[in-house]
């Protein structure tokens, strides 16, 4: 569905990533009477994409234009976790993350003049070691794509 809302169609088809499934199961422990907020930091995730399942017990956050809020073009969302109540928090999630040796790159279809190549193509696995590393331990986990792979500095605000 998201290939299709780019055109790309079928003829991508053969190019998408091969990938494995991590399932990860989850237990967010209530914070003690008297404290609010208790949870997992922001934070990106480096997967292709991540489809998670709670239990009805709130506390994901996902952050747009500054703001945490419940519930380019394709983008990772900074997101956490924030408890409060009196209840344990649980969570599946399901992260498909390419397989080893598997060279990111965007499709030629997605780049024109108004939307340039932005990163240079990379292996997977690099990224994903480089933003566990301890220098990517210091750039924020939203801003890390960019300074593994990005082919312009970042201009900083």
């Amino acid at each position: 569905m998201i290939i299709d809302s780019y055109g790309l169609g079928e003829k991508w088809e053969s190019e998408m990533v091969n990938y494995k499934t991590l399932v990860r199961f989850m237990k967010y422990i209530a914070p003690p009477p008297g404290e609010y907020e208790r949870g997992l930091f922001a934070h990106t995730d480096k997967s292709v994409s991540t489809i998670i399942c709670d239990d009805q017990i709130s506390g994901l956050e996902i952050e747009v234009d500054d703001q945490w809020i419940n519930n380019g073009r394709l983008k990772a969302v900074n997101h956490r976790v924030i408890m409060g109540g009196d209840k344990d928090r649980y969570s599946i999630a399901a992260f498909a993350i390419p397989i080893e040796g598997t060279i990111i790159k965007t499709p030629k279809e997605l780049m024109d003049e108004q939307h340039p190549q932005l990163y240079k193509d990379f292996d997977f696995m690099g990224f994903f070691l480089y933003a566990f590393s301890d220098p990517a331990k210091h750039i924020d986990s939203g801003e890390q794509l960019h300074a593994f792979a990005s082919l312009s500095p970042q201009i900083s605000n």
